[in-house]
């Protein structure tokens, strides 16, 4: 913060003692008889001024089109003559204010300037948006890390899809976006899918650190609590060169807002139950910046959710129950030329598998696949948890500081530790250890250093090292102890015009993996080392007033996981046999995608993506064809496979205003995989989809932003299918399904609140989808009635 301040600016306490020293200027012969007393009030002098003038302004500018933060805003206070820029989330901040009227000034170089006269008798927090000059983008303005990808072809999950979706999974809320589908294990396990690509395929930043667990498993759902987010953020491409070669698929931002930075003690609660499930949720948040000292700030979180069996429309899934408990806490400490933050959450969740999964040999299995209802259940509700199920932990601290340097040039060190432990149990009580025990610690460590975003050319130059150990205990071989090293370098260049962007980036890895594996009775260890160059491009342009085009292209690659590797074994999450190859070579992608928006004012939008994804050396879980039968019983069989794929579609997404209180709006998403060598389809991959909502926007005085939106959805059949005929079960046929929601906004008991009532598939339709890996056995999940409140104080 720059300051001009005369001294002898202020009032009050300070004023009154300056005139007494006059006073005693012009009577000079009670100064000596009065030294005492004056010596007192020049001591006091900075004490009463310091009360008096010690009043704070802060607040945040933000985007008026995007609702996104606006750093390097420049807020001027003309009065005093302060001068301050807005941070990379959008803060400001002025200390040591007298009481008084100002002129607050707030300008950036893509908006108009906004004046406004503000009065300052106690702490204040402003809050400015600023609207866009007419001349100017809207795309191009500048969020600092919040949009590390200018030119990407993103989708952002608007607030009322993240209120909405409140209490679910991330998998569950993340299929809200155009493009992204989901892998289910069950009625409780959902794993994102995007452009038919999951797992290690998909990177998830939480708070800004790559999320690293077992991720490989099918239902091995991400340990991530969605309550401690604000913004969802799904990057389509490998051009995520930042966050890791191996997004060949995208990249999904998980972020929390800001902490706070007015001395207000700030706090919410979430509640909600689901009537399927009879599943009840509650979230507690509370927030503040601390009054006596304003550079620290802290929020604490905590989330419990419990359900218990699922229903389809026509029976009870045994064992089918969850219970979730999760705590976060972040400190931060803000000055002008240094800020660092301190994040730490444990993700605690038990999850139940369907008992009907779990067959004893090869004839139960092949009649439970054929059979329309489960041959093994129990047809009631109860919240019991029993065996098979499986409880995974996930601790993860995080820091991350930032340097200030000339030139508004900054140095960011990101340091992180995770520790995930996965305990799996089988259906029998052999004994009360869990038939397989993961630990795996993973440690983070990125330093990079990034120039003035607003320059016309900007870069940013990092490198980092990821380190990897997983020790495997319990009573059944599933994979190996291993070690990872993953050193890494990366540069990236932005350009910035006044109708385009740009950006380049450049990415090394070097991946090792060392397997300790037990051979007759003997531990040796088999190391693979995987190296390559990725690099990315990515442009986009304005076209005229309502028209943007983003296009990029990206050289990905991936190193098969340690799973793919080595795995052989029961799963018995999935309920599956799977094989793994230690000859696979690492996957190469060429991956290209073009974006079109138009954003015709409040009227027209509409959104189509195109997308082509040529990987060399695919690595896919297909099914053997046949069973295997164990002692545990018998299984499906899957084994990984090499071969080329090219994966390609178009995500499209349109929505019109017909009238003041009712908008219109379709999005679909189409897929087709192609196994290149084999000249066929690829095995699981998401069918054709397409969903139609109507919202109708509720009048009334004491409710805000209320509305009622039905939608139905409709899910084709996947008929591109391989024809080798090795799955154990045809695709399901096509299902629609009708949904409603609605939600409203009011005043309760001097707070802000609301209520959103959900019901998902409505009419209790029967139907199984083709990425369940559970559709052998059981249909999908009935009419789900969703109630939420929340509340903020």
């Amino acid at each position: 913060m720059l300051s001009d301040r005369s001294p002898e600016a202020g009032s009050g306490g300070a004023a009154g003692i300056r005139g007494l020293e006059r006073t005693f200027r012009a009577q000079p012969t009670s100064l000596y008889r009065n030294i005492p007393l004056l010596l007192g009030l020049w001591l006091a002098a900075p004490i009463v001024s310091a009360q008096e003038c010690r009043l704070t302004l802060s607040g945040s500018v933000s985007d008026a089109d995007e609702k996104t933060p606006l750093d390097k805003a420049v807020i001027r206070l003309r009065e005093p003559g302060l001068v301050t820029m807005s941070d990379e989330e959008g803060h400001y901040h002025f200390y040591g204010l007298c009481p008084g009227t100002y002129t607050l000034v707030v300008s950036h170089v893509s908006c108009d300037t906004l004046v406004l006269r503000i009065r300052l008798t106690g702490p204040l927090v402003r809050n400015v948006v600023l609207p866009h000059s007419v001349n100017q983008l809207s795309e191009v303005t500048v969020r600092g890390v919040r949009d590390m990808q200018p030119a990407a072809v993103k989708e952002e999950l608007g607030r009322r899809d993240v209120d909405e979706s409140r209490g679910q999974t991330l998998g569950e809320i993340l299929r809200r976006a155009t493009g992204v589908t989901v892998l289910q294990t069950g009625s409780t396990v959902f794993k994102p899918v995007i452009h038919g690509l999951h797992s290690q395929r998909v990177l998830i930043l939480n708070n800004g650190v790559r999320q690293e667990g077992q991720q490989w498993g099918s239902e091995h759902a991400p340990e991530v609590d969605p309550f401690i987010a604000e913004r969802f953020v799904v990057l389509k491409g490998a051009g995520a060169l930042r966050y890791g070669p191996d997004a060949i698929a995208g990249a999904i931002l998980v972020e929390p807002r800001a902490l706070p930075t007015d001395q207000r003690f700030h706090g919410s609660l979430h509640t909600g139950f689901a009537t399927n499930n009879r599943q009840y949720v509650a979230s507690l948040m509370a927030e503040q910046n601390l009054p006596h000292a304003p550079a620290f700030s802290w929020r604490a979180h905590a989330t419990y959710r419990r359900g218990g069996n699922a229903r389809t429309p026509d029976y009870w899934l045994a064992n089918t129950g969850l219970e979730e408990f999760n705590q976060s806490l972040t400190l931060g400490y803000r000055k002008p030329r240094f800020r660092t933050d301190l994040f730490l959450s444990a993700f605690n969740t038990r999850l139940g598998i369907f008992m009907g999964s779990h067959i004893g040999n090869l004839t139960d299995l092949e009649n439970a696949i054929r059979a329309p209802r489960p041959v093994l259940n129990i047809d009631r509700f109860g919240y019991a948890i029993g065996r098979p199920s499986q409880q995974v932990t996930h601790l993860l601290v995080r820091s991350r500081s930032t340097w200030f340097l000339p030139k508004s040039d900054r140095l960011v060190l990101l340091a992180a530790q995770q520790v995930n432990r996965r305990r799996e149990y089988d259906r029998a009580l052999l004994s009360d250890r869990p038939e397989l025990d993961l630990d795996i610690a993973t440690t983070t460590a990125d330093l990079s250093w990034e120039q003035d975003p607003q320059r016309a050319a900007s870069a940013t130059l990092g490198l980092g090292v990821m380190r990897q150990e997983n020790v495997w205990s319990g009573s059944r071989f599933f994979i190996p102890n291993f070690l990872s090293w993953n050193p890494y370098a990366y540069a990236l260049r932005r350009y910035r015009a006044k109708r385009a962007e740009g950006e380049l980036g450049l990415r090394f890895d070097r991946k090792s993996i060392t397997a300790y594996r037990n051979r007759n009775g003997a531990l040796s260890s088999e190391q693979r080392t995987f190296a390559n160059l990725s690099g990315s491009a990515a442009l986009g342009r304005r076209l005229g007033e309502h028209v943007k085009l983003t296009g990029n292209a990206a050289l990905a690659w991936r190193a098969p996981g340690i799973n793919e590797l080595y795995v052989n074994g029961l799963h018995h999450g999935s309920a599956s046999f799977e094989v793994g190859d230690p000859a696979l070579q690492a996957e190469k992608a060429l991956n290209m995608s073009l974006q079109a928006t138009y954003l015709a004012d409040t009227t027209w939008e509409a959104d189509l993506t195109l997308y082509s994804n040529r990987i060399a050396d695919f690595i896919n879980l297909v099914p053997s064809g046949t069973p295997t039968l164990t002692l545990r019983g018998a299984y499906p069989t899957f084994r990984f496979l090499q071969t080329d794929a090219w994966l390609h579609g178009a995500d499209w997404r349109v929505a019109r205003r017909l009238a003041p209180r009712w908008r219109v709006s379709a999005k679909g998403s189409l897929l087709y995989a192609r196994d290149i060598r084999q000249g066929d389809w690829l095995q699981q991959m998401p069918a054709n989809r397409v969903e139609a909502e109507v919202t109708w926007a509720i009048p009334g005085k004491r409710l805000r932003d209320a509305y009622l939106s039905p939608s139905i959805a409709h899910v084709a059949r996947q008929t591109r299918i391989p024809t080798d005929g090795r799955d154990f079960l045809a695709p399901p046929p096509a299902y629609a399904l009708l949904n409603l929601e609605a939600s409203a906004a009011f005043a309760f008991a001097g707070h802000e609140a609301a209520v959103n009532l959900g019901v998902r598939n409505l009419l209790d339709t029967r139907y199984r989808d083709y990425m369940n890996r559970f559709r052998y056995f059981n249909d999908e999940t009935g009419r789900n009635i969703q109630l939420q409140f929340r509340l903020a104080f």
